[in-house]
């Protein structure tokens, strides 16, 4: 495994990913929460909104890992051989 220090590069990659996490959770919290004034046992989301929603959580997701993946290359991090091996094999290419 490669391991090298942590510069400002790989911390402002770590703080971009962090960003996408934050703007992408927050941006769901607020369509799904346009909604308020509807009783929850109506709430009834279109297909498409449904499809957004599953979007947004999976770029989160994507940016989690990438944090995680980033933080074991620079020796940060001390995640299971198991683990990183599914996180490297998630990656879309």
């Amino acid at each position: 495994m490669h391991t090298a220090a942590m510069d400002a590069t790989t911390t402002k990659e770590t703080a971009v990913e962090v960003c996408k996490i934050l703007d992408s959770l927050t941006a769901l919290t607020v369509d799904l929460s346009c909604h308020r004034h509807t009783p929850a046992e109506r709430l009834v989301l279109s297909a498409h909104e449904v499809r957004e929603s599953c979007k947004v959580i999976t770029e989160a997701v994507h940016a989690l890992k990438r944090i995680l993946e980033l933080t074991e290359a620079h020796g940060g991090g001390l995640i299971p051989s198991k683990v990183l091996a599914n996180l490297q094999a998630s990656r879309p290419d």
